[in-house]
């Protein structure tokens, strides 16, 4: 077990550092993620204070930050290995197609969930420097559970889904454009499945949202996504086989 662990970390390790070369010099990489940390961690913050105070918006953003950045890297970690020849090098190593497989989704879960939590921390420095309280501000432990349970299971799935993706692309440009059909189909089709639900539906949805208590609706949900999670990371194992992959 402790064997297996070494292997995963060091498969960690490596994706991490090649996430952050894949950004070219150091200036080119602080610029790339400067725009993220300003954005979230800054002038939104800065637009709506009350709104991110008194409500879950940094705790949702949490969760929407990682499913845009895992998509990206997964694509990288996957078909960009095909794509720059370096997978078949990796694939003959003695370490486990599961090992291999874990440490790269391990590695964009951190890549991304770390990047969301920075910019939550980064606004809450914001908002306690630029409202003048006299005491130190924290968001409510409802935010805070979104921030850190809700993040990893948007990552996880984001990564779960794009293995999928990956391993059937080509190249990373490919990979990255047929996750972006599927993001586009889960946003703009889950809104247009709700709309037309009937009426009743409708209704029956919104009277349990406000009767319910918001903890086990938010636990229920973690839960399910949870489920999803683990089904398809194991459908993902399944399918990350050597021999399938190198003859591809």
């Amino acid at each position: 077990m402790r064997h297996n662990m070494n292997d995963i970390i060091t498969i960690v390790w490596k994706e991490l550092k090649e996430l952050w070369r894949a950004r070219g010099s150091l200036r080119a990489r602080l610029l790339s993620y400067l725009p993220i940390l300003l954005i979230f961690g800054v002038f939104l913050p800065l637009q709506e204070p009350d709104a991110w105070i008194e409500g879950p918006l940094a705790g949702v953003f949490s969760m929407i930050l990682p499913f845009i950045l895992a998509g990206a890297a997964v694509a990288d970690s996957f078909a960009g290995e095909r794509e720059r020849h370096t997978l078949e090098t990796l694939l003959a190593t003695r370490l486990s197609d599961r090992d291999i497989f874990l440490g790269k989704v391990l590695a964009v879960v951190i890549y991304s969930v770390g990047l969301a939590w920075a910019c939550v921390l980064l606004s809450l420095i914001t908002l306690n420097i630029t409202q003048g309280w006299g005491s130190f501000f924290m968001y409510s432990g409802s935010t805070l559970a979104m921030t850190v349970v809700g993040s990893i299971l948007s990552s996880l799935l984001t990564t779960a889904i794009g293995v999928f993706v990956s391993l059937k692309a080509a190249s990373v440009r490919a990979a990255a454009q047929i996750f972006s059909l599927v993001t586009l189909v889960l946003f703009v089709g889950g809104p247009l499945l709700l709309r037309a639900l009937p009426d009743s539906a409708k209704a029956w949805i919104a009277q349990t949202l406000s009767d319910g208590n918001a903890t086990l609706i938010g636990i229920a949900a973690a839960l399910i996504v949870l489920v999803v999670d683990i089904v398809l990371l194991a459908l993902g194992i399944a399918r990350f086989q050597r021999t399938r992959l190198i003859l591809q």
